[in-house]
């Protein structure tokens, strides 16, 4: 009898327990899901970025499906089922083959990708925001520029009009080539003679940008690297434009294009090879008078990896140390590799505090606050498991595919129709491969969705 009390009483703690928790969760958690719909299965034995436009009510998709193939998804806002177009270009095992997409002034849809030292691969709609009228199309200019092209990307002037930039050739031997798209001609020129980046076949420029910032310029940040290899990083630098063809440094010195790895007036910062510098490790952002300033990383005296602050003055850049971590990644070699230090993003408040969020492996994911009169760092808070959660439902945040070391990955857009919402792409993959080979055990594709998502508090 006694057995039986203490069972029922413990049953009674355990459920009056789990409804708290429900009850607590419940008041926690501030999204609503208003609805969910399939859109395909993709691979997920690596994670390669995708691309997600939307515009007026329609949503486009470009990704890699179960098969591998690049693929196209399309539907309106108030429909459920999707278009699909199918292209003919299969990915391998490469996290570089990423997918970039945008319309030009005519909403035709323009896509590139899965391109890491291959032949160009553009498609170009022929009708308006229409999938299915999406076609091939080489060369864009001169196929001797566009038999091994990698990191292609899209710019737009304050015209509309639309540039795409790629890297002709490899590390240590590429080239930065930008060409202008003509609506009426359906046809793509030279946007300079001359290429942005020119490495003289000794290195390649490794960039952020060109991207407009808020003072209508376009502003890009690179480092030069020398081989494949990643450690041959250096030389942080700057340059900004107002209409992507004429460059000038942070102090207004105009130069002709190329630039190249003896422009030094565009220097930021000259570590050499070697110094713990990496392209994914750095973050052009603006302060409160528009003025650019850097996050980057790099090794301390010490051999340490450090975060850093450039900030220009009426002369010069000023870098400045902002954290003394005790803990080395000497990260090296070629490929796509997993970063144990990552700087997650920046930005100033009007009382001309900066916050710079970085990921550590041993510090953990934190956010600094810097003092930019004084250039000296005032807090650094540790971000906590439920507040890097908060971004989408919780729900969300687990991890549904059955393979070990799968990670949720998320493109968002508001919804045009209801500031209080949003429409959020997931899916599931693998970590990165730093090598190109098929994995040993074939990895089941992942199931890709569309979730409209409610903001309740």
């Amino acid at each position: 009898m006694p057995n039986t009390i203490y069972s029922s009483l413990l049953h009674i703690v355990l459920l009056f327990t789990l409804i708290s928790c429900q009850t607590e969760k419940g008041n926690e958690e501030p999204f609503q899901i208003l609805e969910c719909l399939d859109v395909d299965s993709v691979t997920s034995d690596f994670p390669v970025s995708f691309s997600f436009i939307q515009t007026g009510r329609q949503q486009i998709i470009a990704y890699y499906n179960k098969t591998r193939n690049l693929t196209v998804a399309s539907h309106l806002l108030s429909e459920k089922n999707w278009q699909y177009k199918v292209l003919p270009t299969r990915v391998g095992w490469d996290s570089h083959n990423s997918i970039t997409m945008t319309l030009d002034r005519d909403s035709c849809i323009h896509i590139s990708g899965n391109m890491h030292n291959d032949s160009m691969t553009y498609f170009i709609s022929q009708k308006p925001l229409d999938v299915a009228s999406l076609k091939k199309v080489f060369p864009l200019v001169d196929a001797r520029d566009e038999l091994s092209s990698t990191y292609p990307g899209f710019t737009k002037l304050s015209s509309g009009e639309l540039v795409f930039s790629y890297r002709k050739g490899g590390s240590g031997n590429g080239i930065t080539i930008s060409n202008i798209y003509d609506e009426k001609s359906k046809s793509f020129k030279r946007l300079t003679d001359k290429p942005l980046f020119d490495g003289l076949n000794r290195m390649s420029a490794y960039a952020s940008g060109p991207r407009r910032g808020p003072d209508g310029l376009f502003h890009v940040i690179w480092l030069w690297r020398n081989t494949p290899a990643c450690e041959t990083n250096h030389h942080l630098s700057y340059a900004r434009s107002r209409d992507l063809v004429h460059w000038e440094n942070a102090f207004g010195e105009r130069f002709d294009l190329p630039i190249t790895p003896e422009s030094r007036a565009y220097d930021v910062d000259p570590t050499p090879p070697g110094g713990g510098m990496i392209n994914g490790a750095f973050c052009l952002f603006f302060d409160a008078e528009n003025k650019p300033l850097i996050a980057y990383m790099k090794y301390d005296e010490n051999g340490n990896n450090q975060l850093y602050l450039a900030q220009k003055n009426q002369e010069k850049w000023q870098c400045t140390q902002l954290t003394h971590w005790h803990y080395r990644w000497e990260f090296s070699g070629p490929g796509s590799i997993s970063f144990e230090i990552r700087i997650l993003g920046a930005n100033v408040k009007e009382n001309k505090l900066a916050t710079l969020a970085y990921l550590h492996k041993e510090e953990g994911e934190g956010v600094l606050t810097i003092d930019l009169e004084t250039r000296a760092v005032i807090k650094d808070e540790k971000v906590s498991a439920t507040k890097k959660q908060a971004a989408y439902p919780a729900e969300l945040m687990q991890v549904e595919h059955k393979m070990e070391g799968m990670n949720v990955h998320w493109m968002k857009k508001l919804n045009p129709d209801n500031d209080a919402e949003f429409y959020a792409l997931r899916w599931e993959t693998l970590g990165k491969r730093r090598f190109y080979e098929a994995p040993e055990v074939p990895v089941k594709p992942a199931a890709m969705k569309m979730y409209k998502i409610k903001r309740v508090h």
